[in-house]
């Protein structure tokens, strides 16, 4: 990896005898570079910024699936097969029961 960058460093030089001005364009793109590599291992190594990062994307994965949810059982089928779960289980508690005494 080592060798990639030193090919493309030197690819990316200016050429011999360019003008001052390509030589300035040249440090400014170097040092802007540099700044987004800094920038990002900083990134990389700031462990409380990612897992930050990890719970912001977990929170919002469970509250789309919370609203997923609550949308299914909004429905008609889903409310009445919850009613129905409901009615059946009153039922076989009480024959449970009256079984009992």
């Amino acid at each position: 990896m080592a060798t990639t960058t030193k090919n493309t460093m030197k690819k990316a030089e200016p050429a011999k005898g360019a003008k001052p001005e390509e030589i300035e364009k040249h440090i400014e793109r170097t040092r802007a570079d540099l700044g987004d590599t800094v920038e990002a291992l900083s990134h990389k190594l700031d462990v409380r910024s990612q897992a930050q990062e990890k719970l912001t994307a977990v929170r919002d994965k469970a509250g789309a699936v919370a609203t997923a949810i609550k949308v299914l059982a909004m429905k008609p089928v889903t409310m009445i097969a919850a009613g129905a779960t409901v009615v059946a289980a009153g039922v076989a508690g009480t024959v449970a029961w009256k079984r009992r005494h």
